[in-house]
């Protein structure tokens, strides 16, 4: 279902792009689009395979299985009285994560009701890179200025991310 989603969202886009940015409406376009949506369902189709291919690698233990992108999730609950210092904390830890090598992406979010609750999203490259952050004198610094201020313990999720999409 999602492939087909996929295509049929492609081949509108295409449309959408030949007809939609010229005088022509897309109900006048005189172009056959037909090309174009064959077309999409072959890289449709490729990608499926391609996936395919990746996890049946990545399960018989691929030297490539380590070049994964992974996607960090970290919910954190912070004492009410600790909040500034946490803040202070995680500049400090984002600011010098972000400089890593490896890092795609470090933010830091606060709930809007819940000033105590923080969600910290990261992208690195690799398991690779995950490592090696986690093994950072910044890293560990802040690990123990979390402990100090936290109230509970963290919920943390790491994803693998095969392939992504933009939307």
């Amino acid at each position: 279902m999602k492939i087909r989603f996929f295509i049929f969202v492609c081949a509108a886009v295409m449309m959408a792009a030949c007809c939609g940015r010229n005088s022509q409406s897309s109900s006048s376009c005189s172009h056959n689009h037909s090309e174009e949506k064959a077309s999409c369902k072959a890289t449709c189709a490729a990608e499926k395979s391609s996936c395919k291919a990746t996890c049946a690698a990545e399960k018989a233990g691929c030297k490539h299985a380590g070049d994964v992108k992974k996607i960090i999730s970290a919910q954190v609950w912070i004492k009410p009285e600790k909040v500034d210092a946490f803040v202070a904390a995680a500049k400090d830890v984002i600011e010098k994560s972000r400089a890593e090598e490896g890092c795609i992406s470090y933010s830091l979010y606060q709930d809007p009701l819940d000033k105590t609750v923080f969600l910290f999203f990261e992208e690195w490259k690799n398991q690779e890179a995950v490592d090696f952050h986690f093994a950072t004198e910044h890293f560990q610094k802040f690990g123990k200025v979390l402990n100090d201020c936290a109230s509970a313990p963290a919920v943390i999720t790491v994803f693998d991310s095969m392939a992504e999409k933009k939307l």
